[in-house]
C-alpha cells in the first residue's frame, strides 16, 4: 500500500501495533510460528478503552477496521468490524500481515536476546556435535568488544590446550585476548568441549598467608581482614596464644579446593616459625590428615556471618572466635558501629543461622536488633585479651 495515512503514526495506533508486535516477539522466543489473538481491553489498549469521549473511541476503532480491510489484522467476532462501536463487543485481534505491521512501527526484526544470539553463534560456528553444541549453548559468553562468532572461533582452539598443565584462568587468557575470567564458572562448557567428565584445568589456587607460633600451636584462627591479621601476628596478647593465624587472600567462603594441595598456595610468615616440622604439621591439618580446633574472626556484619557459615562446610566444627567478637558485641550494645549505608554494605542479606552456637545465639540476634555493623579492624588486641579473660573463653 502506498501513501499511508497519517493516523498510522498516531500515538494510540502505534500503541496497539507495538503491543501486537510484542506478542509476535514473545511467540518467536517460545519457538511458536504464530502469536495467539489478543483480547482488547483497558490493559491491552488503554488509549481506546480509557478514552473519555465515545467519538474518540469510534475513531480509533475505525482505524482497526481499516487495517482489517487491508488484510493487516484479523478481528473476531467478524461482526465487530462492521460496527462503529465494535470495540464494545469484546473483540480479539491478531496480526495477519506481519511484515506490514512490523514496517509501520520500524521493528522489522525481533531483537534477539544475548542467550539467543549465543545459541545461533554456537550452532553456526562451533566445530562439534549437536549434543556438545547443546551443552555449550547454555553457557552464554557476551563480550562487549567481540562478536559472539569471534568467541566461538576461539573455543574451537580449546582442544589444542587440553594436555597443557595450565590453570583455568591461564587458559582463558590464552583463548580470549588476555581476559582471564571468561571461563570462571564455565567448567561445564570446557568439559563438554573436551569430551571429559570434568574440567581438566584447576581454578586459581587460594593464597594463604600463614603465621605459625615458633613454640607450636594447638588450633587455627582464620582472620578475614589483612590489617587484623597483621596486627594479630605482632600481638603479645594471650588471646592468640597457641593459635596458627591464617589470612586467605580473595577467599570467599566454602571453596573445597582450599583443603587440597593443588587448590591453595601457602606463604609462611618469617615473623613466625618456619621449621619443616611446623609446616608439615599445619599442612597435615589443612589437608585433613589430623584434626585441630579451628576458628573464624571477621567483620560483624551479614557478609562476615555468611563466610563463617560457608567455611563450616569446608572445616566442620569451625566456630566464631569469641575473644574477637566479644568486643564487637560490646560496641553494638554501646550504640557504636555503623549503618549499612555508611559503609556501602546496604546490599548485604541477612542470614538466619550459621551452625555455630555462639554466632547463632549471640552475634546474629545482635545484628538483627541493632541493624548496625562493626568492622573487624576496629578491635584492638588489648580488647580481645581483656574480654577473653572476662568471658572466661578457653580455646582448647
Amino acid at each position: 500500500m502506498t501513501g499511508q495515512p497519517l493516523w498510522l503514526q498516531s500515538g494510540p495506533v502505534r500503541e496497539l501495533l507495538n503491543m501486537l508486535v510484542d506478542r509476535l516477539d514473545a511467540a518467536e522466543r517460545r519457538g511458536s510460528s504464530k502469536a495467539q489473538s489478543v483480547a482488547l481491553g483497558e490493559r491491552t489498549w488503554p488509549a481506546l478503552y480509557k478514552a473519555h469521549r465515545e467519538s474518540e473511541k469510534e475513531g480509533l476503532w475505525q482505524h482497526v477496521t481499516e487495517m482489517a480491510r487491508w488484510g493487516w489484522l484479523a478481528v473476531k467476532p467478524e461482526v465487530a468490524v462492521r460496527s462503529r462501536s465494535g470495540y464494545a463487543s469484546l473483540p480479539r485481534v491478531m496480526v495477519s500481515d506481519e511484515a506490514a505491521v512490523r514496517t509501520v512501527v520500524s521493528r522489522t526484526e525481533r531483537v534477539k536476546s544475548a542467550a539467543e544470539r549465543w545459541r545461533d553463534a554456537v550452532y553456526a560456528g562451533l566445530q562439534a556435535s549437536d549434543d556438545i553444541k547443546a551443552v555449550v549453548s547454555e553457557f552464554c559468553i557476551d563480550m562487549p568488544d567481540r562478536s559472539m562468532a569471534e568467541v566461538v572461533e576461539r573455543l574451537n582452539e580449546l582442544s589444542a590446550l587440553a594436555d597443557k598443565p595450565m590453570l583455568l584462568r591461564e587458559v582463558s587468557s590464552q583463548l580470549f585476548w588476555g581476559m582471564s575470567k571468561v571461563l570462571d564458572k564455565r567448567q561445564g562448557l570446557v568439559a563438554a568441549l573436551l569430551g571429559a567428565d570434568e574440567c581438566p584445568f584447576p581454578e586459581s589456587p587460594i593464597q594463604l598467608q600463614v603465621f605459625l607460633p615458633p613454640t607450636g600451636y594447638r588450633g587455627v584462627l582464620f582472620i578475614e581482614n589483612l590489617m587484623s591479621f597483621e596486627r594479630a601476628t605482632r600481638s603479645k596478647s594471650p588471646a592468640f596464644e597457641g593459635l596458627a593465624l591464617v589470612y586467605a587472600s580473595g577467599f570467599k567462603g566454602s571453596a573445597q579446593r582450599l583443603r587440597t594441595p593443588d587448590g591453595c598456595s601457602l606463604f609462611y610468615s618469617a615473623r613466625g616459625g618456619i621449621s619443616q616440622d611446623l609446616r608439615d604439621g599445619f599442612e597435615a591439618w589443612l589437608f585433613g590428615k589430623v584434626t585441630k580446633p579451628a576458628y573464624f574472626w571477621g567483620d560483624l556484619d551479614w557478609a562476615g556471618m555468611r563466610i563463617l557459615a560457608a567455611m563450616r562446610t569446608s572445616f566442620p566444627g569451625l566456630t566464631a572466635f569469641e575473644p574477637g567478637y566479644a568486643p564487637m558485641l560490646a560496641a553494638l550494645s554501646d550504640g557504636r558501629g555503623h549503618s549499612s549505608e555508611a559503609a556501602d554494605k546496604q546490599g548485604q542479606k541477612a542470614i538466619t543461622a550459621t551452625g555455630c552456637a555462639y554466632a547463632d545465639e549471640q552475634l546474629l540476634p545482635a545484628l538483627r536488633s541493632s541493624s548496625r555493623f562493626v568492622d573487624q579492624e576496629q578491635v584492638t588486641s588489648a580488647e580481645c585479651h581483656a574480654l577473653a579473660l572476662s568471658s572466661g573463653f578457653k580455646a582448647f
